[in-house]
């Protein structure tokens, strides 16, 4: 569990990176018509990926902070799915992310991040 831990901390220094917005505006301009299909409250790729992004945060803060038995139920519920599990209308976009480095990049620390989580809080 220590180890785990030591790999949360070095973890956390990569999810401190400048939201990627620029990839995220690509997204949408090269998948235009996927997200002109989906309803206006199924289209929010910005809001969906920080809500995403936060939960894991939070919860890594609750662990680095020695609090896992105060994380919210719910917290750790949602921390239990992926990004493309936890909003299934981007997953057109699941098998071309790599395609767009900074957002690829952050998606990818922020599930390594989330699978850490989960082994700790297994």
């Amino acid at each position: 569990m220590e180890n785990i831990i030591e790999k949360l901390k070095h973890m956390k220094d990569k999810l401190d990176q400048p939201f990627p917005y620029r990839d995220n505006d690509q997204i949408q301009e090269d998948f235009r018509d996927e997200f002109l299909r989906l309803s206006h409250q199924d289209n929010s790729l910005n809001g969906d990926f920080n809500d995403y992004c936060m939960n894991i945060a939070g919860t890594l803060s609750y662990v680095l902070a020695g609090k896992i038995n105060r994380i919210p139920n719910r917290q750790i519920e949602v921390l239990q799915l992926s990004f493309f599990d936890s909003f299934p209308q981007y997953k057109f976009l699941e098998s071309r992310i790599s395609n767009y480095s900074d957002f690829f990049e952050e998606y990818k620390n922020f599930e390594d991040t989330r699978k850490l989580l989960m082994q700790v809080l297994r």
